[in-house]
């Protein structure tokens, strides 16, 4: 039995689908804001749980022998943050993972975690990252770009109700951008490929600027412009927000650290070990039949 902890997330949706694809037995630990997806099969083990609750972890992962963390409080308002689900829901999952026996555990992090890192989520999937590696299992850590299709559903909401795509800083520096695909497949290898273990791997699809991202949005609509928020706004947007919307602080935070250029990967050298693995680009995920 494999957990995936964050089903119901964009990657945790798309996991689980994939492997029920491949008759692997998998369970489901979310949060319950967001119904199940009806698409699963009926065999998959739909657990609603809580990671702040160390009774909820010990539950979702007994009788497990691989476990997938794919949650993030990033995108959580009042509900939780980075700190809660990303270092310390982590942490707590981990540990429990490790009372009960389990054998493996694939954390999905991303590129740039470090504990110096210049923002909190960051510095958040590094403490992860490190308590995973003392834990006692095994493990394999998948630091990642920025996901593809969240961005593209971002950028996209804005261009459909405003008819502008609104860029955090200039959107001119080159982003690792990770598509679903990319992700499950990786996700994927490293759950049955024993080589991968006690690995960190970096993890992408495509470089693109946001810039880039937005025109190939605003020529499939036929319309739109682009605006951007330069990054000193974004810097002082960081602290105002933060008391009144810390999803919009955390954005801002993001957005400043996104524009400094650190987070771009080298694809060659990345993708070079997996050449089995095809790449998702960003055209090929924006057709309409590309997830069907």
């Amino acid at each position: 039995m494999i957990l995936v902890v964050g089903g119901t997330g964009l990657l945790g949706r798309r996991l689980v689908r994939d492997l029920a694809a491949e008759h692997v037995r998998v369970r489901v630990l979310a949060r319950g804001v967001h119904p199940f997806p009806s698409e699963w099969p009926d065999d998959v083990e739909r657990t609603a749980g809580d990671l702040r609750s160390t009774a909820d972890c010990e539950k979702a992962v007994a009788g497990c022998s691989q476990v997938v963390f794919a949650a993030s409080g990033f995108g959580l308002g009042k509900d939780g943050d980075p700190r809660s689900i990303d270092r310390d829901g982590a942490i707590r999952l981990t540990r429990a993972a490790a009372a009960a026996g389990v054998e493996h555990l694939v954390m999905m992090s991303m590129h740039g975690a470090a504990a110096d890192a210049p923002i909190d989520l960051l510095r958040c999937k590094y403490a992860a990252e490190e308590a995973l590696k003392a834990s006692g299992m095994a493990w394999t850590i998948v630091r990642m770009g920025v996901l593809l299709e969240q961005w593209v559903g971002l950028l996209s909401e804005s261009l459909s109700t405003k008819g502008t795509v609104m860029l955090f800083g200039s959107g001119t520096q080159p982003i690792t951008f990770t598509s679903l695909a990319d992700a499950s497949a990786i996700v994927r290898r490293a759950l049955a490929d024993p080589a991968l273990r006690g690995r960190t791997v970096e993890w992408g699809s495509q470089n693109l600027t946001p810039r880039e991202l937005a025109g190939e949005l605003i020529a499939r609509a036929g319309r739109g412009t682009v605006r951007s928020i330069p990054s000193p706004v974004l810097h002082v947007l960081a602290f105002a927000a933060r008391p009144f919307s810390p999803f919009l602080s955390r954005m801002a935070a993001a957005g400043t650290w996104m524009d400094s250029g650190a987070l771009q990967l080298d694809l060659a050298s990345v993708r070079a070990e997996f050449p089995d693995i095809p790449v998702r680009t960003l055209q090929e995920t924006l057709q309409p039949a590309a997830d069907a």
